[in-house]
């Protein structure tokens, strides 16, 4: 009976997670995922079903899960702000987010205010603000990047709009498309992006043969930056198997 108060107690946490409207869905998916072991539990003990059953399915949650935060735990070390005081990258790539209206969301900002922080302490180099527009967006993210760089001093010809790009591989891979074309170096590229994006942002750089360091931008609130951290376990995979 223990183990079915459990699966309900984790059920109604799903279920609030993934219908309340502050981007926690993965975290109430994997609680769903949790209610939905502990029930199977549940049932093979009530069914006297083979004690081998139990003890897999006990066993491939508890590897899951370790692999789960410990790779939660890599993304979160990956988020950490790398040395850019010597030989600073003047090749430097904005990843874009979620923009409202014409204006950017508070994550995207927050990026933005990273780069106009570096842009004005590295006067050679050059922002290339990468982001689509999404369907339910008016501009696209470049644009709405660009402009706020702009409002916060950085010259418009310091900034390159590349506003094709649907994913991170794209990002990464169009801005340094266009960087070569203007004879900047893209061996070494400074990333700039949240602390939870940086480790598949790296990853991918590496893909594309280039050397990343990064800047990140912080989350909050704290259960935002867990929720992404998992979401971003799930979204490595993907990039590990389809390079996106």
């Amino acid at each position: 009976m223990t183990l079915l108060i459990f699966a309900g107690i984790f059920a109604v946490l799903g279920i609030f997670f993934v219908v309340i409207p502050f981007h926690v869905a993965m975290t109430g998916l994997c609680f769903l995922a949790l209610a939905a072991v502990l029930t199977a539990e549940y049932l093979l003990r009530k069914k006297h079903k083979a004690r081998w059953l139990r003890v897999t399915l006990a066993v491939l949650t508890a590897v899951c899960m370790l692999a789960v935060f410990g790779s939660m735990v890599c993304i979160h070390l990956q988020g950490r702000d790398d040395d850019t005081t010597e030989n600073a990258p003047e090749f430097v790539v904005v990843l874009g987010a979620q923009i409202q209206g014409d204006q950017p969301s508070l994550t995207l900002k927050k990026r933005l205010d990273l780069a106009a922080d570096y842009l004005n302490g590295n006067p050679d180099a050059t922002a290339f603000v990468s982001g689509g527009q999404g369907t339910d967006e008016d501009y696209t993210e470049a644009y709405i990047m660009s402009q706020y760089l702009q409002r916060c001093g950085i010259e418009e010809d310091r900034i390159i709009l590349e506003e094709a790009a649907t994913n991170t591989r794209e990002n990464l891979l169009y801005s340094a498309a266009m960087a070569k074309e203007r004879g900047i170096s893209t061996g070494r590229v400074l990333i700039i992006t949240s602390e939870f994006h940086m480790a598949r942002a790296k990853y991918l750089a590496r893909q594309q043969g280039m050397e990343p360091v990064g800047i990140s931008s912080k989350t909050w609130p704290w259960v935002l930056m867990v929720n992404y951290e998992l979401r971003e376990v799930f979204a490595f995979v993907k990039a590990f198997l389809l390079n996106r």
